[in-house]
């Protein structure tokens, strides 16, 4: 059979529908040959039971959406990783999608969550108060945002990283070697609220720092193009010291060094957000401001199942957690 039910399981055992159930779920007055017999021919027929209809019962399905921007982006792959080993472990199962960073697709994959059956989502938004973001809130489903804000929302809970201790830490540490003429790597066309926080956060510590810090900040997209050019603007700025906002921007620029023989770690430093595995396995390994990925997607999820078991109606707020920089290979003295 392509498709056991559990009618093909009774008329198969010689008993009703009802005795089948009521064995499955350790109820009902039966011999023990009846329950060894039935069990048996379950197993035999391969019989699963159907979630679908259990949940129609209990309202419950016991499965989560999952919404990130792009699981080639070993951040996100690390974080759905969080999230999905948590939820396994709670007894959850996972629908997961990505939006590619485009508010088009993120909304599709709304739409498409909003017509299964699921107990609640956690996703990470494009930062704008779309349609799909606007449907999901009005659903009154348990929702958790993490990693990104969106500007104007106060009625879901948000998990965050605080870039400020992190960025903090990491120019102390720059200048502490020597560098004074620090660049930062800024992704405005990402619309992310959290990734402008990060410049927001540099150019607020620069100021503050009685002209120790002589700041130069650039911005690129998505582009290899885009990349080179802000990279030839900070070279040509004369920085000795470089923090991404954004990982992938990092990582191509970490390309973009090698090619032109100019060393990381000495010639220049480099500092990205995000501890990938990737920035550990390179040579020299790059420092990072890391958002505790781990910690950031268990709080998200806790926040996500408090919700579903309170059936209380949702209650907005922000959690922050602070960024934590790790010094690595790529910072080194000031040249000079």
């Amino acid at each position: 059979m392509a498709f056991v039910t559990i009618r093909d399981v009774a008329r198969e055992a010689g008993v009703s529908i009802t005795a089948v159930s009521q064995i499955l779920h350790g109820k009902g007055r039966f011999s023990d040959e009846t329950r060894e017999h039935v069990l048996s021919t379950v197993e035999r027929l391969g019989y699963v039971p159907d979630r679908r209809a259990r949940s129609m019962r209990s309202s419950e399905t016991n499965t989560v959406g999952l919404l990130v921007p792009d699981l080639r982006n070993p951040y996100f792959a690390d974080l759905v990783s969080a999230m999905e080993d948590e939820l396994y472990r709670r007894g959850y199962t996972t629908l997961v999608g990505t939006s590619g960073e485009n508010v088009a697709r993120q909304d599709g994959f709304i739409e498409n969550l909003l017509g299964q059956r699921i107990d609640g989502a956690i996703v990470v938004p494009q930062g704008v108060e779309s349609p799909g973001v606007k449907s999901l809130i009005a659903r009154d489903l348990p929702l958790v945002f993490v990693d990104r804000r969106v500007q104007g929302v106060d009625s879901v809970p948000f998990v965050i990283s605080d870039p400020y201790p992190g960025i903090l830490s990491a120019i102390r540490d720059l200048t502490r070697l020597g560098h004074t003429r620090i660049g930062f790597v800024a992704h405005p066309s990402l619309g992310s609220f959290s990734v402008n926080e990060r410049r927001t956060a540099f150019e607020a510590i620069a100021a503050g720092s009685d002209g120790t810090i002589d700041p130069v900040v650039v911005s690129c997209d998505s582009t290899y193009e885009s990349r080179k050019e802000a990279l030839a603007s900070l070279r040509d700025a004369g920085v000795s010291a470089i923090i991404c906002a954004y990982s992938p921007d990092a990582i191509t620029m970490i390309g973009l060094l090698h090619d032109a023989d100019v060393e990381i770690g000495r010639a220049v430093s480099l500092v990205s957000f995000d501890d990938i595995s990737a920035f550990r396995l390179m040579t020299p390994s790059i420092s990072v401001i890391s958002q505790q990925v781990d910690s950031m997607g268990l709080q998200g999820v806790a926040m996500l199942l408090d919700q579903i078991a309170s059936k209380e109606s949702r209650k907005g707020g922000t959690h922050y957690v602070p960024t934590v920089f790790v010094p690595r290979g790529s910072t080194g003295p000031a040249l000079r």
